[in-house]
């Protein structure tokens, strides 16, 4: 799917990148997000940041840098004379202060640490520096990534079991009915108390956002609704390993958020959709 959308549509929307791609376009990103939060089935106002995380994906300003870079370092080292003189023209009228397309290069290069290269552009090798380049841009997405997660209290959860961006294999193990109750758990995206009690009318404290299925007192979050509620005990006892809900923790959790072992995905996510429904059913009746 992911490769039909950078081959069909990620094309199109950076055709001719070379010459303006500059920026980092939100309306572009906007459409690859609706795109990647369709594939995951989630809501439009899910955290980018697991979705990027969870999908292996990157922005595709990383694409645009790369390419704006490959080529000029194709201007740099050209045999056509036309092209050769074009870029030492433009050059020319950036060493007298002119905005132009040599100075968004220039700028670019500036933004990742590697204005030396511009300096020294008779000695770069064209086909390891656009990689190198490449290294770099993925490098600081990746700590923005990160910076991201610590900083948001939506993926408090979700930093506990993901490190890094890459393609999650439950994607491809679990069938679509059960892989979306599996992603909003892992992303966040749920309608658990820990995540309904932050917004509007409905706001309510962290520490008062209390599960409303039993008497435990205990705050409805992640942990609390796959291994310790008691309204899913004998759905539990179906489901999920006796040896993780017998004696709880988040480490246990965090095994199960990240196993990648098919057996187990799916016994989870079953879990998941089937709490789900008798938690639906059981605040239904309880408000009637």
């Amino acid at each position: 799917m992911y490769p039909l959308f950078d081959a069909f549509v990620g094309s199109i929307l950076n055709t001719a990148t070379e010459v303006w791609g500059f920026t980092k376009s939100k309306p572009i990103e906007r459409l690859h997000l609706k795109f990647c939060k369709r594939i995951l089935n989630v809501r439009s106002n899910s955290s980018s940041t697991a979705v990027y995380g969870d999908l292996g994906r990157y922005p595709l300003y990383v694409t645009r840098y790369v390419r704006i870079i490959k080529y000029w370092c194709k201007l740099v080292k050209s045999d056509n004379n036309l092209l050769r003189k074009s870029y030492e023209v433009a050059l020319a009228d950036y060493n007298r202060g002119k905005i132009n397309w040599v100075f968004n290069c220039k700028k670019l290069l500036d933004e990742y640490g590697l204005s030396y290269v511009f300096n020294n552009s008779d000695g770069i090798d064209v086909k390891l520096f656009p990689k190198l380049f490449k290294r770099r841009v993925t490098d600081c997405f990746k700590q923005d990534w990160n910076a991201s997660i610590g900083r948001s209290p939506i993926l408090e959860e979700y930093r506990h079991f993901k490190s890094g961006i890459n393609y999650e294999s439950y994607l491809d193990i679990l069938p679509y009915d059960l892989r979306f109750y599996f992603t909003r758990i892992r992303i966040s995206a749920h309608s658990l108390r820990i995540q309904t009690g932050r917004f509007g009318n409905n706001y309510v404290p962290r520490n008062e956002r209390f599960c409303n299925c039993c008497n435990t007192r205990d705050i409805e979050d992640v942990y609390h609704f796959i291994l310790i509620c008691p309204l899913y005990d004998e759905l539990r006892k179906t489901h999920i390993d006796s040896a993780i809900y017998r004696r709880p923790s988040v480490y246990k959790l965090n095994l199960v958020m990240e196993t990648s072992k098919p057996k187990t995905l799916l016994n989870v996510a079953q879990f998941i959709k089937k709490a789900v429904n008798i938690r639906n059913n059981y605040l239904n009746t309880r408000n009637q």
